[in-house]
């Protein structure tokens, strides 16, 4: 019994190793390289989207439909208020006044020069002749004067002198012309800070406040400060110098007391130091903008609102719950696009889907756009429309590198992606949709320069209308919608001339070759096809008419016409190395292969497929080009040769039978692309009707269907993806251009020669 449980719990462990080794086998065909590549794309789209704060969904001269309420309470600084309350704090501060140090002293030195003057004279005459006109005084002036000439007048004299800086201190006459000139506002203080001299101001009513701008004052101020100090004989004599000192001409005014800038201004500045600035206090529902027009004020408003969010939301419990819900749903969002991107992928483009580098390509295109979207365009401006750009190029690059179909559904993506990181309104995701189809319907391939040019301006066009549309949809008002418009078409131009410039990073990128790239490699300046056209000019001129050929033809089926004419240039171009050993370039029926035995022959023949190969690698032939050099013979038997060997096994008596046809085959690959297998047509149609005697349009028919049935059933187009009607319809382009090119011509009657004709002179 205890064996039989023993035996059981084995069985019952190996069942759970068997399930755990199926779970881990399922679970690692699901993790192939698709799904890693697309879980990284939607982690990396995600880190985009979410990282960096929320940005504010309103732009200057937008409409606004309803009131924006605050969600958070906060205090703003009213910076009216504040410039009303700085410029009240500047007009309180009084105006300081410093005593006039130069005035004062001019006033001493000359009540000195004038007592030197007097007491220079001998007499009164003396005087009048050497000062008179300086400073006159009359005869009794005079002799006062000379009274205090002597050692105790003069030192009396000089005493009351110096006396004069206190006595002109206590007289307040300042300056006021310049004061409205020296503030920013004007003083409304009843006082004024006056510094004696002492270095300490000290307030003064504007009561005892008088200028000197008024004659009235000087004058009172020039008796008062002579009449309590000198005798009254030589009061007029001294009260024209003080007033000469205030008013030394007509219209120049010196002031007793002068401005102080410096002390002013600092007492402003420290005023307004501790001035703390006005603030309006906001509630959370307190409506902060009504609907209407946002003008620049009302727009600060909203970011001072939006910058307390932020900041209040990683302290409150309730804010952040709805802000990681909000940040659930828009992983959610971005899970569905890239769910949506990768089944568009794979619908469209498998090839994408198979290769990992392909994949990786893509998704860091779309991921570095939208980076630029989210971060760089976000400091350009505010509105939403500079990520056409990102629209722009990403539809452009998409449709020059796969299909049409593919490009509208990854520029579709992208622009769901941009209007989820910008937080943009709905309606933006109309344009954005708008320019990648017009972009991906009209780029549908890029032969000249040009044309970017020209389909990015009408892009521009369609972006300016569609943003048009949006904004009457939204009411806003007329001026505002012109400069989105604008914005619009400008971003649609600069994202078509930025792919423009970056062609060739973008063919190195996604490993393409555009149409600009093949007509480049069709001009015969190119080293390789001059040296074709010098060392095996046969080769050129039929490679030169299977690409007119193939180009038509490809065209009749809608294929890559540009393509296979480039390809025809250089499918045979292997030939290079060995010219004489092909028929076309040989000369006066001079054959090389004459004496070579069929299987040596075969080896010449075959080399060029492996020549051509290693020059196209050599000088860097698009990989696009490759395809044509092994595939225009798929695996098609070299018959010449083949019967050549028949022949003479038979000949020589060999097994008595026909040799394989197997060794005698070309290495191929098959025909791949519907273009290689258009080029392998005309390579054997062509050389099958030069080869005719008298190739009339019925035999050109026969041979061209006979030669198209005979690829057909030896296999040659298994592995592309050509169609049994069209086909047919390059049959009838081929058969077209041959009886153009083998066209009957009139014979032409020859002239006969004239009989000599003999002139005979007359005299």
């Amino acid at each position: 019994m205890a064996q039989f449980r023993s035996t059981r719990q084995g069985d019952a462990r190996r069942r759970q190793a068997d399930g755990q080794v199926k779970l881990w086998e399922r679970l690692r065909r699901l993790a192939t390289w698709p799904a890693i590549i697309a879980t990284v794309f939607w982690a990396c789209a995600t880190l985009i989207v979410l990282s960096g704060d929320e940005r504010l969904p309103y732009t200057v001269q937008m409409r606004l439909t309803q009131t924006v309420l605050s969600r958070v309470g906060f205090e703003r600084v009213n910076e009216s208020r504040t410039q009303e309350e700085l410029k009240e704090a500047q007009q309180v501060v009084p105006n300081y006044f410093r005593l006039n140090q130069a005035l004062v002293d001019q006033i001493q030195a000359e009540f000195r020069d004038l007592h030197a003057a007097v007491k220079a004279a001998e007499n009164y005459e003396k005087y009048v002749e050497a000062y008179g006109e300086r400073c006159p005084l009359e005869p009794e002036a005079f002799e006062v004067f000379r009274a205090l000439t002597d050692d105790a007048g003069s030192e009396q004299f000089r005493r009351k002198v110096d006396s004069i800086a206190q006595r002109v201190a206590r007289e307040i006459m300042i300056e006021k012309a310049e004061l409205d000139l020296d503030r920013d506002v004007r003083s409304t203080a009843s006082e004024v800070m006056v510094d004696p001299g002492s270095g300490k101001f000290s307030a003064v009513p504007k009561e005892r406040v008088t200028y000197a701008i008024n004659p009235d004052h000087v004058k009172r101020l020039a008796e008062d400060l002579v009449q309590y100090l000198f005798a009254p004989q030589i009061t007029g004599a001294l009260v024209p110098i003080v007033e000469r000192a205030i008013v030394p001409e007509p219209g120049v005014y010196r002031s007793v007391f002068v401005f102080d800038r410096e002390a002013t201004r600092a007492r402003i500045e420290a005023e307004l130091a501790v001035l703390e600035p006005a603030k309006d206090s906001y509630k959370p529902g307190d409506r902060l903008v009504k609907a209407g027009i946002l003008d620049p004020a009302e727009f600060a408003l909203l970011e001072a609102e939006h910058e307390a969010y932020l900041k209040k939301r990683n302290k409150d419990p309730s804010l952040r719950s709805q802000w990681l819900y909000k940040r659930l749903g828009l992983m959610g969002v971005l899970l569905l696009v890239t769910i949506g991107l990768a089944v568009h992928t794979a619908l469209t483009q498998p090839r994408v889907v198979r290769k990992p580098a392909r994949s990786l390509a893509l998704a860091g295109l779309l991921l570095l756009m939208l980076l630029a979207a989210r971060f760089m365009l976000s400091g350009v401006g505010s509105s939403p429309m500079w990520s056409v750009v990102t629209i722009t190029m990403t539809a452009a690059i998409l449709t020059i590198a796969y299909t049409q179909r593919f490009a509208i559904g990854g520029a579709a993506a992208l622009a769901l992606l941009t209007v989820v990181a910008l937080e943009a309104p709905l309606s933006v995701l109309v344009v954005f949709l708008a320019v990648g189809s017009v972009i991906v319907l009209l780029l549908r391939e890029v032969r000249t320069r040009l044309k970017m040019l020209v389909v990015g301006a009408i892009t521009g066009v369609v972006a300016a209308i569609s943003t048009m549309f949006v904004g009457l949809t939204q009411q806003q008002e007329f001026g505002f919608i012109i400069v989105q418009s604008g914005i619009a078409a400008f971003a649609t131009l600069a994202g078509a001339g930025i792919v423009l410039v970056l062609l060739p990073v973008i063919e190195r990128a996604f490993r393409i070759t555009t149409s600009l790239t093949l007509l480049e490699w069709a001009d015969t300046s190119k080293s390789l096809l001059r040296q074709l056209i010098e060392k095996a000019p046969g080769t050129w001129q039929h490679s030169h008419l299977l690409g007119s050929m193939a180009e038509t033809a490809a065209e009749e089926i809608g294929a890559n016409g540009l393509l296979v004419r480039v390809g025809a240039y250089y499918h045979d171009v292997g030939k290079i190395c060995k010219p004489n050993y092909f028929i076309e370039n040989q000369q006066a029926n001079i054959n090389a292969h004459r004496g070579l035995a069929p299987t040596m022959s075969l080896l010449v023949i075959l080399a060029h497929v492996k020549d051509g190969l290693a020059l196209a690698r050599e000088h860097r032939l698009p990989p696009e080009l490759h395809q044509f050099i092994p595939e225009h013979h798929g695996t098609t038997v070299v018959r010449y040769f083949h019967a050549r060997a028949t022949e003479e096994a038979k000949a020589s008596g060999r097994n008595g039978r026909e040799i394989s046809d197997t060794e005698f085959r070309y290495p191929g690959p098959k025909p791949r692309s519907r273009e290689s297998a258009i080029l392998m047509l005309c390579d054997s149609v062509e050389g099958a009707v030069r080869a005719l005697q008298d190739p009339t349009p019925g035999r050109i028919e026969s041979v061209v269907h006979d030669i198209v049935m005979s690829r057909l059933m030896d296999g040659q187009f298994d592995d592309c993806d050509i169609t049994l009607k069209e086909l047919s319809r390059v049959e009838q382009s081929l058969v077209k251009s041959l009886r153009a090119i083998h066209h009957g011509r009139i014979a032409y009657p020859e002239k006969k020669p004239e009989s000599p004709v003999r002139h005979i002179r007359t005299a």
